[in-house]
C-alpha cells in the first residue's frame, strides 16, 4: 500500500475542511490567514448540523447533502451581513493580510515534522490503532456508511439496535465517512488520512492563529509556534492513548475557538477584521461543530476562556465607571457563571466513566507541569525553558493579551494538577468533564503551553539579536547569530536528550504495531479477515467475542457482526447466542435466537483480549470440539466457523 494513497486521502480531508469553511468565513468578512484558520471549525459545524438534519429529511449521508446545508447557512449569513452592513467596520480597520512568507514557513515546518512523526507512528497506511476505543470508532464509520446517517441521535443504535435514541457525538465519524465516500479508501486508510490531516495541519494552523492573536504577527512568533508545535507530543498523545480520535479533532479546533473568543472580547494583539456582532456570530458558529466533535472540547473552551472573560470584565469595569455600565457587567458575569455551572453539571460523563484515580502527588504533578511532560516520561527541556521565559515576559508586558495567555496556562496547569494528584470529590468537581483522566488534561496543557513557549522563544530571539548587535559594529551580525541559535534549538528540540519527540513517537507507535501478539488484532487474525468475503455472504451475521477483536470484522470487511462494539446492550437473543451457541441443536432456544439475529458464522480469535482481561462467553468457547459449527478457514489460532447445528 503506497504512502501516496494516504497523503492523497489527507489532502482530500484538508480540502473538505477548508473549502466549505473558507467560503463561510469570507461571507462574514474574514480574509487571508484568518479565513483559512477558522475554516476547519466552521466546516465541522456544517457537518454537525447536516448530520442531524439529513436523517430527518431522509437524505443519505454524503457530500451533496453537506454542501446543500453549507449553501443554506451561507445564504442566511449573507442576508444577515447585508442587513447589518451599516455596523460593519470600515475598510481600513480590516486585516488585509498581505502574503506572509514567515507565517507559511512556520506552518510548513510544523506540517513537515508532524507528518513525519504521524507516518512513522502509523507504520503502514492501513494499520489500525490496537486499542479498546478504536473498536467503536472503526465500526461507527462503517455504520454511518451502511445506514446513511451520521446523526449523534442515531449512532447509538449501533450498540443498542432495539433501544431508544441516545446521544453520542458523531461529527468526527461523519467527516471520516465523507472521506471514504470521496476517495474510495478503506476505513483504516480514511481514518489514518484524517488523523494525518488533523494532527499535522489543523492543529498547527489553530495554534498559529491563537499565538498570533495573543502575541502579534511577528516573524519570530510565526516560526517559533511552528517549531514548538512540532516539539511537543500533543498529536501523538491523542493517537496513542484511548485512542481519542474525536477528542483529538476537538483539541485541534480548541485554539481556533480561543482565538475567536479573544478577538470578540477585544483582547487580541492582532487587528480585528470584524465588529463585535460578527465575532460573536463566528464564535456561536463554532460551537455546534465543537460540541458534536466532542463535548469535552466545548468544556475545554469554557475553562480556558475563563481568563479571557475575567480580563475583559476587569478592563470594562475600569473603563466604564458608570453605575449602569457596571450593573450590566455584573449581570452579564452572573449569567456567564450560571450558564457555565449548568454546562459543567450537564455535560459530565456518567459516573462510571469518570472514575479515574490520581496517580501521582501534587509535587510531582507540578514538576511535570514546569518541565512540560504531563504524560510521557520525556521532558522537552528547551520548550520548558521557553515557557518559563514566555511567562516572565508576558507578566512583565502586562497587557490584556499577554495576561490572558498567562491565565490560559494557569487554568490548564491547575486542571492537570487536579486530575493527576487531587483525590475525590474535589477532582470530580473540576475535571469530571474530561473523565478525571490525566491524558485528556495533558492535551489541554499542551494547547496552553505552545503559545507561551512560542512567545518565550520570540523574546529569546530578540534578546540574542540585540545583545549581539550591541557587542558588534557589523550590521546583521545580531540577526545571523539569532538565526544560528534558533536553528540549533530547533535541531535539539527534535533529536537528542533535550527532545521528547523520538521517545514519544516510539511509545505511540506501539499502539499501531501489527504482530502475532497485538492486543486487538494479531497478524494472523488480520490475514484471516482479508479472506473473509470469500466465505461469508454479504447479508450474513458473524458472532464472536468482541474483546478479542472479532468486532472489527465489520469495519474491515463490511460483513455484519453480532456485537459491533465491546459495550453492547445485550438482548435476550444475543445473550442466548453468547451463552449456548456451541450446543445448538435443531429446535433449541439458541437456534431460534440464531434465526432471529441471522447468525451464520462465528469468529474465534482465542482468549487474548484487548485490555488483558478475561471475559467468558460460554457459547463461543471451545468451538473446535463443538458439532454445532464447521471450520471454514483458519490462520494460526484464528478460526472462522460456519453455524451448522441448527440445520440437522
Amino acid at each position: 500500500m503506497s504512502w501516496l494513497t494516504l497523503v492523497a486521502v489527507a489532502l482530500v480531508t484538508i480540502a473538505v475542511l477548508l473549502v466549505i469553511g473558507v467560503a463561510l468565513a469570507r461571507i462574514i468578512g474574514l480574509r487571508s490567514f484568518t479565513a483559512i484558520a477558522v475554516a476547519p471549525a466552521f466546516t465541522m459545524t456544517v457537518i454537525a448540523i447536516a448530520s442531524i438534519v439529513m436523517p430527518w429529511l431522509h437524505i443519505p449521508w454524503g457530500i451533496i447533502g453537506v454542501l446543500a446545508v453549507a449553501i443554506l447557512i451561507g445564504a442566511v449569513l449573507a442576508l444577515v451581513r447585508w442587513a447589518t452592513r451599516r455596523w460593519q467596520p470600515v475598510a481600513e480597520q480590516r486585516e488585509r493580510g498581505a502574503f506572509d512568507p514567515w507565517l507559511l514557513a512556520g506552518l510548513l515546518i510544523a506540517v513537515a515534522l508532524l507528518s513525519a512523526r504521524v507516518i512513522a507512528t502509523i507504520q503502514e497506511p492501513d494499520r489500525i490503532s490496537q486499542t479498546y476505543d478504536n473498536v467503536f470508532h472503526l465500526n461507527a464509520v462503517r455504520w454511518v456508511l451502511d445506514t446513511g446517517s451520521a446523526s449523534a441521535l442515531d449512532i447509538g443504535y449501533m450498540t443498542n439496535p432495539g433501544g431508544s435514541p441516545s446521544f453520542y457525538p458523531s461529527a468526527w465519524h461523519g467527516l471520516v465517512a465523507l472521506v471514504v465516500q470521496l476517495t474510495g479508501a478503506s476505513i483504516p486508510i480514511a481514518i489514518n488520512g484524517a488523523v494525518l490531516a488533523i494532527a499535522a495541519f489543523v492543529t498547527p494552523l489553530g495554534l498559529l492563529f491563537l499565538s498570533r492573536t495573543l502575541f502579534g504577527r511577528s516573524v519570530a512568533i510565526s516560526v517559533a509556534t511552528g517549531v514548538v508545535t512540532a516539539s511537543v507530543p500533543l498529536s501523538l498523545l491523542l493517537m496513542d492513548y484511548g485512542v481519542l480520535y474525536p477528542f483529538q479533532l476537538g483539541v485541534a479546533l480548541l485554539p481556533i475557538a480561543l482565538a475567536v473568543s479573544a478577538r470578540l472580547l477585544r483582547l487580541a494583539t492582532a487587528n480585528n477584521e470584524l465588529g463585535t456582532l460578527w465575532w460573536a456570530i463566528a464564535l456561536v458558529g463554532l460551537m455546534p461543530g465543537l460540541a458534536l466533535v466532542h463535548p469535552g472540547a466545548v468544556m475545554a473552551w469554557l475553562a480556558l476562556s475563563a481568563p479571557l472573560a475575567l480580563v475583559f470584565v476587569i478592563t470594562r469595569w475600569r473603563s466604564h465607571p458608570s453605575r449602569r455600565a457596571r450593573t450590566a457587567l455584573l449581570a452579564g458575569s452572573a449569567t456567564y457563571l450560571l450558564v457555565s455551572a449548568g454546562m459543567l453539571y450537564a455535560l459530565r460523563p456518567p459516573a462510571l466513566a469518570r472514575g479515574w484515580q490520581p496517580e501521582i502527588n501534587v509535587n510531582e504533578a507540578l514538576v511535570r507541569v514546569v518541565t512540560v511532560h504531563p504524560w510521557y516520561p520525556y521532558a522537552p527541556l528547551l520548550v520548558a525553558v521557553a515557557v518559563a521565559v514566555g511567562l516572565v515576559a508576558a507578566v512583565r508586558r502586562a497587557d490584556r493579551s499577554s495576561l490572558s495567555s498567562v491565565g490560559i496556562y494557569a487554568v490548564a496547569a491547575f486542571l492537570y494538577v487536579v486530575a493527576a494528584a487531587v483525590p475525590f470529590p474535589v477532582r470530580d468537581l473540576f475535571t469530571a468533564s474530561w473523565y478525571n483522566n490525566i491524558p485528556r488534561l495533558a492535551a489541554l496543557l499542551y494547547v496552553a503551553v505552545i503559545p507561551v513557549a512560542a512567545y518565550g522563544a520570540a523574546v529569546a530571539w530578540s534578546f540574542t539579536e540585540r545583545a549581539t548587535n550591541s557587542a558588534s559594529t557589523r550590521p546583521y551580525v545580531g540577526r545571523t547569530v539569532a538565526v544560528l541559535v534558533l536553528l540549533a534549538a530547533f535541531v535539539l528540540s527534535q533529536v537528542g536528550p533535550l527532545s521528547a519527540m523520538p521517545q514519544a513517537q516510539r511509545a505511540a507507535s506501539a499502539s499501531f504495531a501489527l504482530t502475532p501478539d497485538s492486543p486487538l488484532l494479531s497478524s494472523d487474525e488480520a490475514a484471516l479477515l482479508k479472506r473473509l468475503d470469500e466465505h461469508v455472504p454479504a447479508d450474513a451475521v458473524i458472532a464472536g467475542n468482541p474483546w478479542t477483536g472479532t468486532s472489527v470484522a465489520y469495519a474491515l470487511t463490511g460483513r455484519h457482526v453480532l456485537m459491533p462494539h465491546i459495550q453492547m446492550v445485550i438482548s435476550d437473543d444475543l445473550a442466548e447466542v453468547n451463552d449456548d451457541l456451541r450446543d445448538a441443536t435443531p429446535g433449541s432456544a439458541v437456534c431460534a435466537a440464531v434465526a432471529n439475529l441471522g447468525v451464520e458464522y462465528v469468529l474465534d480469535f482465542g482468549s487474548r483480549e484487548v485490555h488483558g482481561a478475561r471475559h467468558i462467553f460460554d457459547g463461543l468457547q471451545d468451538l473446535k470440539d463443538s458439532t454445532a459449527v464447521r471450520l471454514v478457514d483458519s490462520q494460526g489460532d484464528a478460526r472462522l466457523y460456519q453455524v451448522v447445528g441448527c440445520d440437522r
